[in-house]
């Protein structure tokens, strides 16, 4: 079989795969595994590049342990700080974030009762819900997983009464329909806070995904110690140990297809893999446009393909401070810190307007400071602020940033484009410093990771951090877990743009739902071989050896 992608959802399709018997090959278009969550060590310094710590959602641990993959990294919980005017608080849990509203915004008191009363509700159902047992296909692979799950989300246990159905179906409704700007203006009263509560976080995300935000932040975020790629790098060495073969700086651009199969794919150097079942972890559009062929789609399916709007960007300045890890410890107090420096932050800029950052918010993250290994005289810092790819002509790169509709063009670096990253490094520098003051003079390593940088080396369109745009009526497909099947019999898709919403531990499942369905797949027409033959099924295993054949050296990687 052939997986492709080596981020979390193409490791964990390989991971499955090799667990069931079969002999797996991984083709990966950068250097490393990883995809979002890879990270990179320059000068001394190590940094996560995309995201920065993840959520378990009872969905990635065991699905480690069950992989025989939970020794790989020793995990701690990623606490978060609020920092805005008039406001300093660490996100501890629901009812002690509420009290810092309500103290720090006692004008709009009630408003925090009404939000934060959602906020625990929508906590309640996730701890519910969230469980291994109960999200399909974690440990039950039953068809009917998904509509007991849903079954589960309009009647949890102990809710039966038609005062509380009642709650949870109105509640369902605004959680799934309803737009997070929307609903904060309408339970907040005018003010500075409500105005920043409503316009930063992902763009047209609904009141679901804004409110199980406070749940995640609270309960739910993990960071492997020693880094993200580490932990990556050991798995992938594991997977290599067990018999998995990784074949790295390989973009795959095409496939040969007979009838409604692929019989092999071929990559940007000219070399073709045959296989008996592929798994696509990449782009989706790209997968649709030009490995499957658009014209084996509805054109109705094709058109609301293409609408759909992509999760927003993120531009990332990788700091390597002359800084020591208690001084910034002191500083930030805890790994991750949203600093909203006015009441003006926002997520939407101005695609024309050069100074679009200065009115962004930081996420900013030390994940060194709670690490004892660390350096103890120099720091890694990473900010990020949301963006977009189309800023000042895609960031003076000239492209739009999707590589279904440019062909795969690299993003060029033009002289426009380092002097782009370079002012906007200056402008979320000035912001950090209201977190480390003189910070900018200290600053002993820089990069900036745009847009641009996010589609070179993960092929993702726009740049987009998380699938398509966290907003339920923006989502394509009818079945909300794992869009996994295509035209193609044996071709199949996972990632975070199978799923609502797109996330690491939905991309994580993803990536075991496409695998059991190739596996699944397999499994029945090899029982239809040996049934034609007089013959019994013995079980899982039968995979044909992915092999490469007619390889050859042209073009680039």
């Amino acid at each position: 079989m052939i997986v492709v992608g080596a981020g979390i959802a193409g490791l964990m399709a390989a991971s499955d795969l090799q667990q069931r018997g079969h002999r797996v090959l991984v083709l990966e278009h950068n250097h490393q595994a990883g995809g979002l969550l890879s990270g990179m060590r320059r000068r001394g310094f190590y940094f996560d590049v995309g995201c920065q710590s993840f959520e378990d959602m009872g969905i990635v641990f065991p699905l480690l342990e069950a992989y025989g993959l939970s020794d790989l990294a020793r995990f701690r919980r990623a606490r978060y700080r609020i920092v805005m005017p008039g406001l300093d608080a660490v996100v501890e849990s629901l009812p002690q974030i509420r009290r810092a509203f309500q103290d720090a915004f006692p004008q709009s008191a009630a408003g925090f009762d009404r939000t934060f009363a959602l906020h625990e509700r929508t906590s309640e159902l996730i701890r519910h819900l969230f469980t291994p047992d109960r999200v399909p296909y974690v440990r039950n692979e039953s068809t009917l997983g998904l509509p007991r799950f849903i079954a589960q989300a309009l009647t949890p246990a102990g809710w039966a009464s038609p005062t509380r159905l009642v709650r949870q179906l109105q509640d369902l409704r605004t959680w799934l329909l309803t737009d997070f700007t929307d609903w904060y203006e309408r339970e907040l009263p005018p003010s500075g806070v409500r105005d920043l509560l409503s316009r930063c976080g992902y763009t047209r995300m609904n009141v679901f995904v804004a409110s199980a935000f406070w749940h995640l932040w609270a309960h739910d975020y993990w960071y492997p110690e020693g880094g993200l790629q580490p932990w990556f790098d050991r798995w992938v060495e594991r997977l290599r140990e067990r018999g998995v073969r990784f074949l790295f700086k390989r973009t795959v651009t095409a496939t040969e297809k007979r009838g409604d199969r692929v019989t092999a794919v071929v990559t940007r150097r000219g070399e073709r893999f045959e296989a008996s079942e592929v798994v696509y972890c990449g782009d989706y559009r790209q997968g649709v446009h030009h490995l499957v062929g658009a014209e084996r789609y509805g054109s109705r399916e094709i058109a609301r393909l293409d609408a759909a709007r992509h999760s927003d960007a993120m531009v990332s300045v990788y700091l390597g401070l002359d800084v020591p890890a208690e001084e910034l410890r002191d500083r930030l107090k805890t790994s991750h810190v949203f600093l909203f420096p006015t009441f003006d932050c926002r997520t939407a800029i101005d695609p024309r307007d050069p100074d679009a950052h200065c009115k962004a918010f930081l996420e900013v993250t030390a994940h060194g400071i709670a690490d004892p290994t660390g350096h103890p005289a120099r720091s890694a810092v990473v900010l990020q602020a949301f963006t977009r790819h189309d800023w000042l002509d895609g960031w003076g790169t000239g492209l739009s940033g999707d590589p279904a509709r440019e062909g795969g063009a690299t993003p060029p670096r033009t002289p426009e484009y380092r002097r782009h990253k370079r002012a906007v490094a200056e402008q979320l520098l000035a912001s950090f410093e209201k977190l480390v003051p003189g910070a900018s003079r200290r600053v002993a390593y820089l990069e900036v990771g745009a847009p641009p940088s996010a589609v070179r080396f993960t092929r993702n369109a726009f740049g987009g951090t998380c699938g398509f745009e966290l907003n339920w009526r923006n989502f394509p497909f009818a079945n909300p877990l794992a869009h996994v099947a295509t035209p193609l019999d044996n071709f199949h898709m996972a990632g975070h743009f199978t799923v609502w919403p797109g996330a690491v531990p939905t991309a994580a499942l993803s990536g075991k739902i496409a695998a059991l369905r190739a596996h699944d797949r397999l499994r029945s027409n090899a029982g239809r071989r040996r049934s034609a033959l007089g013959m019994t099924w013995p079980g899982s295993g039968l995979d044909k050896t992915a092999r490469r054949v007619g390889a050859t050296t042209r073009g680039t990687p």
